[in-house]
């Protein structure tokens, strides 16, 4: 629980800096879902969560290397399909290298993502670091 009650205060901080600054609110809006919809972003979060084996900062978010066996890049596209639609703040990049099929997932975005990628996203939170 403590992971999102950290969330809740950076999304505040993000949502009443935005304010101040004319952006729209830096918080995630899951109820631009239909039911349905949830709960396949859901299912396709946590895909991505598990799929995800190394991580690397980048100067206004992060990129993942995700392993392409436990989730299709078809499957990659559809969460960024679904992220995109209730957290409007990300930039999105999913690249593949040809030859060798290595999977990169970015997210990326104004200044606040990436202490919200990182109070959100578990792979910063384990204890193996």
């Amino acid at each position: 629980m403590k992971n999102k009650q950290l969330f809740g205060v950076l999304a505040l901080i993000a949502a009443s800096t935005c304010i101040a600054g004319n952006q729209a609110p830096f918080a995630c809006n899951l109820k631009a879902f239909q039911p349905e919809q949830r709960q396949r972003w859901r299912l396709l979060l946590d895909k991505v969560y598990a799929a995800v084996n190394e991580h690397r900062e980048l100067p206004d978010g992060y990129t993942f290397r995700i392993d392409a066996s436990r989730m299709p890049l078809s499957e990659a596209a559809e969460w960024i399909d679904l992220e995109r639609r209730c957290c409007p703040f990300f930039n999105f990049e999913l690249s593949v290298r040809g030859q060798d099929g290595t999977v990169w997932l970015s997210l990326k975005g104004r200044p606040g993502v990436k202490a919200f990628i990182e109070a959100d996203m578990p792979m910063f939170h384990r204890q193996d670091r």
